[in-house]
C-alpha cells in the first residue's frame, strides 16, 4: 500500500468495521490513560502547593518535560530541591 491510498467506498466500509463494539477502545474509559491521573505537586514540609488534572499540565507549569514528571512520581525523589509529586488517580 506503500504510495497507494483507499477509495472512498473501502474507507468507508473499514470505518463501519471498526465502529462500535469492534472498536478497540470500545467499552474503556479515560481512567486507565496515565494523562487523567491527578497530580499534586508538595513542598519539602508536605504542604500541598498545588494540585493538577494531569502530568502534561503540572510540567507545563514547571516549565519541565511530562517524561520528568512521570519519573519523579515513579521514583519518590524531590525535584530541583523544591517538590516532591505525588498521584491520585481520579
Amino acid at each position: 500500500m506503500f504510495g497507494k491510498t483507499h477509495s472512498d467506498d473501502t474507507r468507508a466500509k473499514i470505518s463501519k468495521a471498526m465502529s462500535g463494539a469492534n472498536h478497540p477502545m470500545y467499552g474503556k474509559s479515560g481512567e486507565l490513560s496515565p494523562l487523567s491521573i491527578q497530580v499534586n505537586v508538595y513542598s519539602l514540609d508536605n504542604v500541598l502547593v498545588r494540585s493538577f488534572s494531569s502530568q502534561s499540565s503540572c510540567s507545563e507549569w514547571l516549565g519541565i518535560k511530562q517524561y520528568t514528571v512521570s519519573r519523579y512520581i515513579k521514583s519518590g525523589k524531590v525535584w530541583n530541591k523544591l517538590y516532591v509529586f505525588r498521584t491520585y488517580i481520579l
